[in-house]
């Protein structure tokens, strides 16, 4: 620490600007405010315990890099503190902290596209446009080079609205009817 600093917590001094006094933030002051920062405190809170106002503390902080430096510190005992209870109940078998710990230190995103290429066999399913027969849709696709099977010879007329298909079904076993 600064060998200059004074040992109290903060004080008013006169910097010669113009708005009148600014605080400075003592050797105590820098322990109090580490020690805050350890907790989670909000630096408004950390104002407070120095006996100065959030503005007041702003400034100080801008002034003053041991102050910063100090809030820097403590947020890191913090931090390591948060990561040592979240790797414990990770390792205790709860999936929460652990997704929490691979997201956060490791990198894994939700949602993210990776180069995996995946062929998905439909299984001959053959989706035709609404106002299509089958038929129809199998010509465009032969006349667009999609398509090089040979026209069936026992081609159906299967039309949106026709409840059955006569010539493939046999008459026994017609359960559309």
């Amino acid at each position: 620490m600064d060998e200059e600093r004074f040992d109290a917590v903060a004080r008013r001094v006169s910097d010669g600007t113009p708005g009148g006094p600014a605080y400075r933030v003592g050797r105590r002051g820098l322990k109090v405010i580490e020690e805050l920062a350890a907790r989670g405190v909000a630096e408004a809170t950390m104002a407070k315990a120095l006996r100065m106002g959030k503005d007041a503390f702003r400034a100080a902080k801008r002034r003053d890099p041991a102050v910063q430096e100090a809030i820097d510190r403590g947020r890191a005992v913090e931090h390591d503190k948060l990561v040592g209870v979240l790797h414990d109940l990770a390792m205790a078998g709860q999936y929460v902290p652990a997704m929490f710990l691979l997201k956060a230190r490791h990198g894994y995103r939700e949602g993210e596209q990776f180069g995996v290429n995946v062929n998905i066999d439909t299984g001959g399913v053959l989706v035709v446009p609404n106002k299509m027969t089958m038929e129809e849709f199998l010509e465009a696709q032969r006349e667009a080079g999609l398509y090089d099977s040979p026209q069936r010879p026992d081609a159906v007329d299967r039309t949106p609205g026709q409840r059955t298909i006569k010539a493939v079904l046999d008459p026994k076993t017609r359960q559309g009817d």
